[in-house]
């Protein structure tokens, strides 16, 4: 049981973690791209509509095929466009990147949940669920603190290589603690 909960953490973590660990970098972004940061706050919203927009069909399709290959595949997307998100050169290139990201996270973070409906009874689900808040919740304030302490001795790039080892260490839980 404790291999789904964690396996479920790690899967929501990437959520709020790309929301929030980049925004330090985010003067050396715009800088390096060429675009005023008033243009790239946008990528927030790009983000949570990359999200959005895969959560309508990732709970049914995670029902219909199973919550492996969703979580398999969420990860997948979201360590590809982590890493393309270090390389990118341009802000429509950017924000194309945080759309993917937001798709390959909103994947993740629905079968999180499904995963916990599953395998959980109400009255553990309950307690679950109340972390997994507490962790949503926390990020906002953990996250600019480690991209801060990141970019102390690293470029802007390293945030998203960051994103990218999270997204495939989430990859490798999905496959190793999900069923088959």
């Amino acid at each position: 049981m404790t291999r789904f909960i964690l396996c479920s953490f790690a899967l929501v973590l990437l959520y709020p973690t790309a929301i929030d660990l980049y925004l330090v970098g985010l003067p050396q972004i715009a800088r390096d791209l060429g675009a005023s940061e008033s243009q790239l706050h946008i990528a927030f919203s790009v983000y949570l509509a990359g999200m959005a927009t895969t959560m309508v069909f990732a709970g049914k399709l995670s029902d219909v095929i199973g919550r492996r290959p969703i979580a398999i595949a969420g990860a997948i997307i979201f360590t590809l466009a982590s890493l393309l998100g270090s390389t990118v050169e341009n802000s429509q290139s950017f924000l194309i990147v945080r759309f993917i990201q937001g798709i390959g996270a909103g994947s993740c973070y629905v079968v999180a949940f499904a995963i916990l409906r599953d395998k959980l009874d109400d009255k553990h689900r309950a307690k679950v669920l109340s972390m997994v808040n507490g962790i949503t919740c926390i990020m906002p304030v953990i996250a600019p603190v480690i991209g801060h302490l990141i970019m102390l001795s690293f470029p802007w790039p390293s945030l998203f290589i960051t994103m990218t080892a999270m997204g495939g260490m989430d990859r490798n839980k999905a496959t190793h603690y999900l069923n088959k």
